[in-house]
Order: structure tokens, then C-alpha cells, then sequence
């Protein structure tokens, strides 16, 4: 699954890499509404970055004592993007979504086989927000020259907040100690947490004027949220999955 989903968004970021190639001559050819002539309405931001989960709360500490586990296993690159409209002269309201996934090999800590082999298992975890955002700019973007050119500021900060929902999945597959018998056994399962759950996010950061339409934007986001890991399976009966954590991200903005 969590190929697929990979693969899939690496086509998306490919194909909207091509759109923004063309978008500048496209948006050249409609006769005199060209950026240099008004402030932009909406923009569209591709990103990467590095996905940092804070994997506290009681499932996470019940991974990383039990298992060959830490909480930095958890952390994986992410690929995503935000649609901008801008609702102010300082003001944006943007859309996006940020998918990041890590799949991590483990096995018990002071637990081995009859055969003194490790009892091993893959542990992987999804966390993929869809938030809406409100950004503020704590700088004008630019100036009007008159009333027909608008001239980009070249740094621009920011800071935003936000909430939205995360598809989250916490799955666990390989062979498991059963201690419900005695002596206890091993015994092969696929342990799994998934759903939706809702989130909030804080934002801030910077950015920079590279031309008439395209900006680098580099940014911190910092989200939180947890749900019930006993859904839907009931895998994980009285413990909760932490699904906060910080983003940091660099992308390319193209004014449309």
C-alpha cells in the first residue's frame, strides 16, 4: 500500500511540475493580464520536505519499549501541495494536502523463538493531512505603480493556522508473542489502526521572490491530533495513537 501510494504521488508531483512549466506562457498569451499588471488572485505551491512525528502517547511508547523501535524511525520524507486564494490585501486561504509515510523492520526486545531467532514484524505508519489554512503575511506582498503594474515584494514572512482532517494508518505485521497462553506462543498476525481523525496546524515562514511568477516558499508546520488506536479492528484495544507532529517544507509558489 504504501508503494502505491508513493508511486502515485510521485506522478502527481511530475505532472504538476509540468503544468508549472507551461503555466507561465500560458498566462503571458492572454493579452495584457499578465502579472506585472495586477496582484495575483490565487497560486499553487508544490512541496518536499521532511516529516518529523512527535510519536508520544501510549501506542508509540508500547512500539518503542517492546520493540526494536524508536521514535526516529518514524520519521519520512513528504511530497505535497497548496492551492492559494488570496480573501485580503495580507491574507490567503489555502488547501492542501501532505502526505508522508515510513515503514520500519523490527522484532521483541527480550523476546526470541524456540529456535533462539528473533520474533520479527514490519511496522509502518501513514499520516497524510488535508487542512485548510489561513496565512497572514506580516509584510505587504508588493506595491501598486499607479493603477496598471504591481511590483512583487522580494521577502515576505508569514505565519498561519488552520485544521482539517488526516487519514492516519498504524499497522504492524509479522509474528507476535501471544502471552494469553502459557508457555506463551508465536504466532503470525497484521495489527492495524486506520481511519480519519481531525487535526490542527500552526504555521510560519518565509518567502521569496525568484521571478514575475514564481516564489520559494519555505515553511515549518506544526500539527496536532490523536484518535483511538482500537479502530477499526479493535488491533489495539486501550491505547492512543499520537498523530501530531512537525513539517518542514521548501517548494515552488507559481502566481496564476
Amino acid at each position: 500500500m504504501t508503494g502505491r501510494i508513493r508511486w502515485r504521488w510521485g506522478l502527481a508531483i511530475v505532472a504538476g511540475a509540468m503544468l508549472l512549466a507551461r503555466a507561465p506562457a500560458v498566462a503571458q498569451s492572454g493579452g495584457g493580464e499578465g502579472f506585472l499588471f495586477r496582484e495575483s488572485g490565487a497560486s499553487v505551491t508544490l512541496f518536499g520536505g521532511w516529516n518529523v512525528p512527535m510519536a508520544g502517547g501510549d501506542l508509540f511508547r508500547y512500539a518503542t519499549s517492546d520493540f526494536t523501535l524508536a521514535r526516529a524511525d518514524f520519521r519520512a520524507p513528504t511530497l505535497g501541495f497548496d492551492l492559494g486564494f488570496a480573501v485580503g490585501p495580507r491574507t490567503e486561504l489555502l488547501v492542501g494536502l501532505m502526505p508522508a509515510s515510513a515503514r520500519v523492520a523490527s522484532e521483541y526486545r527480550d523476546w526470541v523463538d524456540a529456535d533462539d531467532r528473533p520474533i520479527e514484524q514490519t511496522t509502518a505508519f501513514l499520516r497524510a493531512p488535508l487542512t485548510a489554512t489561513v496565512r497572514y503575511y506580516l509584510a505587504d506582498r508588493g506595491r501598486a505603480i499607479g493603477s496598471t503594474a504591481w511590483i512583487p515584494a522580494k521577502v515576505v514572512p508569514f505565519v498561519g493556522a488552520g485544521a482539517g482532517l488526516t487519514r492516519y494508518r498504524f499497522e504492524q505485521v509479522g509474528d507476535f508473542v501471544d502471552f494469553r497462553t502459557d508457555p506463551p506462543d508465536v504466532l503470525p498476525d497484521r495489527l492495524t489502526s486506520t481511519g480519519w481523525a481531525p487535526v490542527v496546524q500552526a504555521s510560519g515562514g518565509v518567502q521569496l521572490n525568484l521571478s514575475t511568477r514564481f516564489l520559494l516558499t519555505t515553511e515549518v508546520r506544526y500539527l496536532r491530533g490523536g484518535v483511538d488506536a482500537s479502530r477499526p479492528e479493535r488491533d489495539f484495544v486501550g491505547y492512543r495513537l499520537d498523530l501530531s507532529g512537525l513539517t518542514t517544507l521548501v517548494g515552488f509558489t507559481l502566481r496564476l
